[in-house]
């Protein structure tokens, strides 16, 4: 297994999240998009639909510490909608949207990194 810093596992678990969403058919907006001390990771569109969506990815390489989505908790979720009221708000082609938080843990095990996405996950 790979040794990576904090930084770079986060920054692989991302890439790896983005690359999922984006094969199961949604459309890639902006990753790492902050507002004052908020970010949110990934932020993508389904258009036919009219959902943008806000993605909060969790990477871990042991479970000693339970599930990565666990590491979400209430102010982490209300960081994440604050910054997503932000975005809408400087982008009009979203404003009739429906917004839809995320979230996409990725564990770093042996082998290939196992993907949990979670709709709708706050």
């Amino acid at each position: 297994m790979k040794i990576f810093s904090k930084k770079a596992l986060g920054d692989y678990g991302e890439a790896e999240a983005k690359n999922f969403l984006k094969s199961n058919g949604l459309k890639f907006i902006e990753s790492n998009y902050k507002y004052k001390n908020k970010e949110i990771d990934l932020i993508f569109c389904d258009k036919k639909n009219k959902i943008i969506i806000f993605v909060e990815v969790k990477t871990r390489t042991g479970k000693d510490f339970g599930e990565p989505e666990r590491a979400i908790n209430r102010d982490k979720q209300m960081n994440v909608r604050s910054a997503a009221r932000v975005f809408v708000s400087q982008n009009d082609e979203f404003e009739e949207y429906d917004m839809r938080f995320d979230s996409v843990s990725v564990f770093m095990g042996s082998g290939k990194p196992e993907i949990n996405h979670i709709e709708n996950a706050f």
